[in-house]
């Protein structure tokens, strides 16, 4: 098994077919928004975009409005819920497939923030490396990574005690945070007020306000203050508030919340190519997260069900163990490769 990980690893493996998807949806939507715009389809922006009576509405924004009139609408519920069945299916998807405020923020940032970046990636890989370690020590048969400890021990016994510990074992659920503390704001401010107000601020309406703004001076030559107001507040915001997404995004604590009861596409790691198998502690597809998950075990700073399916880890795992599908199509197209090659 050794040998076939090594030649895995060798070889270059193709880039994951999820992550080309992801970057080309990434442009491809607000692209496909600002064409309607400037066609005058009137399709709307991420805060509510649709068409005729069907629109899909900001979560967030959606539940402003109950908490600010105090009124159920239909149509609003109905949204919230399409909301929650994607994200039921997908996570949160949604933060790095389609929101703009991350590669936004990756824009602003300087090179030495870029390099705070991944020096949190690096520690937060450094502590999955701790704990693997300490798993290893314990003997704890429910990890993957003490697969090689639990060789060693009688198989019955090995056996028994991985059933036992395996049934005990929970995911692990995301913790409240100061994301779900702005959350709670979000909503007692548009209770208070009579008005969703985090709507004035949020990076996410912003960025297609200052897109609309922009517009309307080129197309009708409309000079407003919107020209400087907002992209002003959405530098600042994701300039002085750079972990925005980790710290304040009340949209990503809203996902969440729902997000921990996804099990469907979550990253999976395939034990008969991943080296932790062996007992190496391999931390490199954490050390790439920018969320500071573990997809392998579930050893992160922070839980697998904050994984937004960047497929940062899938494509640089050398040994092509992670897939967010059963099946690994990297490998097999490496397998086919080599065995044309080899012909």
């Amino acid at each position: 098994m050794a040998s076939e990980k090594k030649s895995v690893e060798h070889a270059k493996l193709p880039t994951p077919a999820v992550v080309k998807v992801r970057k080309a949806v990434r442009v491809i939507v607000p692209a496909a928004i600002l064409i309607a715009l400037v066609a005058g389809v009137g399709s709307g922006t991420l805060c509510s975009v649709g068409y005729d009576a069907i629109a899909y509405i900001c979560p967030l924004g959606a539940l402003e409005s109950i908490f600010g009139s105090g009124a159920v609408v239909v149509r609003v519920i109905i949204a919230i819920a399409a909301v929650v069945v994607i994200a039921l299916l997908f996570g949160k998807a949604f933060c790095s497939w389609v929101c703009p405020v991350p590669p936004l923020s990756s824009l602003f940032s300087s090179a030495k923030q870029r390099h705070k970046d991944k020096v949190a990636c690096a520690d937060a890989a450094k502590h999955v490396g701790e704990r693997l370690h300490e798993c290893s020590s314990a003997g704890c048969a429910a990890c993957g990574c003490c697969a090689s400890k639990a060789i060693e021990v009688n198989a019955d016994a090995a056996a028994a005690e991985q059933s036992e510990n395996s049934t005990k074992k929970k995911a692990r659920k995301s913790k409240l945070d100061s994301r779900h503390f702005v959350l709670a704001g979000a909503l007692g401010s548009a209770a208070i007020c009579g008005f969703p107000v985090f709507c004035l601020i949020c990076p996410i309406g912003l960025t297609f306000a200052t897109a609309i703004a922009f517009y309307r001076l080129a197309g009708f030559n409309e000079p407003t203050l919107d020209l400087l107001i907002f992209p002003v507040i959405l530098i600042l915001e994701l300039t002085l508030l750079r972990k925005w997404c980790h710290r304040f995004c009340p949209v990503g604590a809203l996902l969440s919340l729902i997000a921990g009861f996804n099990k469907t596409t979550r990253p999976k790691a395939d034990k008969s190519l991943c080296v932790r198998s062996d007992g190496t502690p391999c931390t490199i597809c954490s050390g790439v997260c920018p969320e500071h998950i573990d997809p392998c075990d579930d050893l992160g700073d922070r839980p697998l069900s904050e994984c937004t399916r960047c497929g940062k880890c899938i494509e640089s795992c050398p040994y092509g163990a992670l897939s967010f599908t059963k099946s690994n199509k990297r490998v097999e197209a490496k397998a086919t490769a080599t065995a044309v090659g080899e012909e």
